[in-house]
């Protein structure tokens, strides 16, 4: 197989960077505002590259001479000249053989086409834009957008008003798309012999100062030249003559046109980069808050264990205080001694219950107010860093993906308004309250229990303890819970004082197991009403993940995986332009 000709490497090369330019632009779609107008430009790149033509734009301020100077290019007047802004549409004069004096009007453009023999090279085209600094802000937008299509910028100063701040503009933005730059300063006739190297240093001085660039810089009167004089015109045909010499236009399109497609993939990649760098450093601190809720709600355990550890301590001493009063009550040398119930009564709560209803009280309290301070400090964590997480979105929303940003925007403020609720709360000391409810709901029946736990014992107690209850059915019948004093009785009457004995212990056996089942049944419910507490406050928690941060932080992880695809993406873009500039280079 023959290896390709020049000629068709170059047209594979083009097909390609085309084929580059429109998924770019494709990617662009949708992203809006200053994206949308890159992918408009892009658009162009690939269409003046299928047309093939080099273009050389002649940018200036109105009344620099721009039409004047390219008439001067021509050797004819073919382009209207005035003291007016004369020109509003873009004037494209293409290489022609033959010249076409009357223009055409592209169909659906501001572009009117020309024909001529003297554009400098075939393959070349003169573009007219219209002046920058015009009156008419439609000139200005026209000209502004057509600078992305030039392949070579010719930029044309009055040597009366050089370097205006349109002009800076105009050539940073030349420069922004990475254009080969020409400045010509035009009607030097005006100038005095010493002035005109004044005004070359100093132009050449303001472009480097100000927009670092050192362009070619030519002193030209348009005037003279296309009145058949030189006018310095000479050097810039000699100039452009070698241009395309060195490196036919073609060619020099299609690297021009690479220039400037890098710069705009080479934007947007450094701009998806940095996207996906805060998306990533988002995500990170997204899981961080995501380990704190967990770690938070695993946190309550330390606590509670405490908690139960204390309550554990109150009921222990409540079982051994009990068991000791009962032994010390229900023996052989107490019975008859006719004790009151209410003095019975009184010495138990006194000896076996005495604080732990208030020590009962003070354990869950401290509990509760160790989980509300918990709690407190960890929404104040949690509205810190979601406003963290907004501050970096909302600094890195730029023009790009609004839309996302702006869900995830929403779904931020909602997150902070809930946890500023619930903070909100802990502070004016409603979730106390709540807790502190749920509590004493959960233990409403505590006094009574131990009340009932009291009773069971003491009534056994003086049951036995009545004077006559044990020979006597009439004793028996003296006391509401004398029957056990009946039955214990006949034994004793039988059998003597050892089966008495032996029959108390049973008896007080009996009550301790029964007193002391009870006692268990209320520390149970106490540890009962501390999980309720506990696994309540735990919800709220779990709630506030689930339902809120869980959707932000999908949302985000949406975000950072399109953020990634995209920077990818464009690197892709980059890397395929680089490989057909190698080869294009190559090509030359």
């Amino acid at each position: 197989m023959q290896p390709p000709t020049t000629a068709s490497t170059m047209d594979v090369l083009r097909e390609q960077t085309v084929h580059v330019l429109t998924d770019v632009a494709a990617a662009l779609t949708g992203m809006g505002g200053e994206a949308e107008a890159d992918r408009a430009r892009l658009l162009d790149l690939a269409q003046d590259l299928r047309e093939a033509f080099f273009l050389i734009a002649i940018i200036g301020e109105f009344n620099a001479g721009k039409s004047t100077f390219i008439n001067a290019l021509l050797g004819e007047g073919l382009l209207p000249m005035g003291i007016t802004p004369t020109t509003e549409a873009i004037e494209l004069v293409r290489y022609s053989a033959t010249a076409n004096r009357i223009p055409t009007l592209r169909e659906n453009s501001s572009i009117r086409e020309w024909g001529h023999p003297n554009t400098g090279a075939p393959g070349v085209a003169l573009v007219d834009t219209p002046g920058t600094g015009s009156v008419f802000q439609r000139h200005e937008t026209t000209a502004k957008a057509f600078l992305h299509r030039a392949d070579l910028v010719i930029f044309v100063m009055s040597a009366k008003r050089a370097v205006a701040d349109s002009e800076r503009m105009y050539l940073d933005l030349a420069r922004q798309y990475g254009k080969k730059i020409l400045l010509v300063i035009n009607q030097v006739d005006l100038l005095e012999p010493s002035e005109q190297d004044t005004v070359r240093r100093f132009v050449e001085q303001q472009v480097r100062q100000h927009l670092d660039l050192q362009p070619l810089v030519f002193m030209v009167s348009a005037k003279k030249a296309l009145a058949g004089e030189d006018g310095g015109l000479g050097a810039v045909k000699a100039h452009l003559r070698g241009v395309f010499t060195q490196t036919p236009p073609a060619q020099q399109k299609l690297l021009a046109q690479l220039a400037t497609a890098g710069q705009l993939v080479g934007k947007y990649a450094h701009v998806m980069r940095e996207k996906y760098d805060a998306v990533s450093a988002d995500s990170t601190r997204a899981k961080t808050l995501r380990v704190e809720l967990e770690q938070q709600s695993v946190g309550m355990s330390e606590p509670l264990k405490q908690a139960r550890h204390g309550v554990e301590a109150l009921f222990d001493g409540l079982r051994e205080r009990g068991a000791a009063f009962i032994d010390a009550n229900l023996n052989v040398r107490l019975i008859g001694r006719g004790m009151s119930k209410e003095k019975l009564q009184a010495a138990f709560m006194e000896q076996v219950i005495g604080r732990v209803p208030r020590d009962l009280n003070d354990a869950a309290s401290a509990y509760i107010n160790a989980v509300v301070d918990n709690s407190r400090t960890y929404w104040r964590g949690v509205i810190d860093r979601l406003n963290k997480l907004r501050e970096v979105l909302e600094g890195d929303i730029g023009g790009l993906d609004a839309t996302a940003y702006a869900q995830q925007r929403e779904g931020l403020d909602e997150a902070i308004r809930i946890a500023e609720t619930q903070l909100q709360a802990y502070q004016s000391g409603k979730v106390v309250s709540d807790l502190n409810e749920l509590f004493e709901g959960n233990l409403s029946a505590l006094r009574f229990s131990l009340l009932g736990t009291l009773s069971g014992a003491v009534l056994v107690i003086l049951a036995v303890s009545a004077p006559g209850a044990l020979f006597t059915t009439a004793g028996a019948a003296a006391a509401p819970f004398a029957f056990p004093a009946f039955l214990i009785g006949a034994p004793i009457a039988l059998i003597g004082g050892t089966f008495l004995v032996r029959y108390l212990l049973k008896v007080a056996n009996d009550t301790k197991r029964d007193y002391l089942a009870k006692v268990d049944g209320l520390q149970k419910a106490y540890d009962d009403a501390l999980d309720t507490v506990t696994q309540k406050e735990r919800a709220r928690l779990s709630q506030y993940g689930i339902q809120v941060l869980t959707p932000v932080f999908s949302r985000l992880e949406a975000v950072s995986s399109e953020s990634k695809a995209q920077y990818e993406r464009f690197t892709g873009y980059r890397e395929r332009l680089s490989a057909i500039r190698t080869s294009v280079e190559a090509e030359v």
